[in-house]
């Protein structure tokens, strides 16, 4: 019985501290700017559901773009050359507050975790290659 209270005691423990920590990770990455896929690690958003409703219809559910809208200087998530030379800050601050002529502010229709879960979608997209 003892046994099995410390057992209780120290699945607890553990719950807490993970918790705390990802509780430091969102702290840190939103008051220094660091690397966002990280936090996505620690969410329950469907990214790929997320970037299939919200970014396919102009980004492709690929990554790659679609054509009509390349031609006006949209990004190929799938590039390397291009994911080295953004940062997961610059990708969120993209989909926060909308970048150039035609690519929508998303700040007042998405969470900061779903915007999280967005950048490491588009991480994701790098891999695939």
């Amino acid at each position: 019985m003892k046994n099995l209270s410390f057992l209780r005691l120290a699945l607890v423990s553990a719950v807490l501290v993970l918790s705390s920590g990802a509780l430091l990770n969102r702290t840190m990455l939103t008051t220094q700017g660091a690397s966002l896929p990280s936090l996505a690690a620690f969410t329950s958003v469907d990214a790929v559901a997320l970037f299939g409703e919200k970014c396919a219809m102009c980004h492709n559910k690929h990554g790659e773009g679609l054509p009509n809208w390349r031609t006006k200087g949209q990004p190929d998530f799938t590039n390397a050359d291009w994911q080295k030379t953004h940062t997961d800050a610059q990708i969120a601050a993209a989909i926060r507050n909308g970048e150039g002529k035609y690519m929508p502010a998303f700040k007042d229709r998405l969470s900061e975790e779903e915007i999280a879960a967005l950048v490491g979608r588009v991480r994701g997209f790098a891999k695939k290659r």
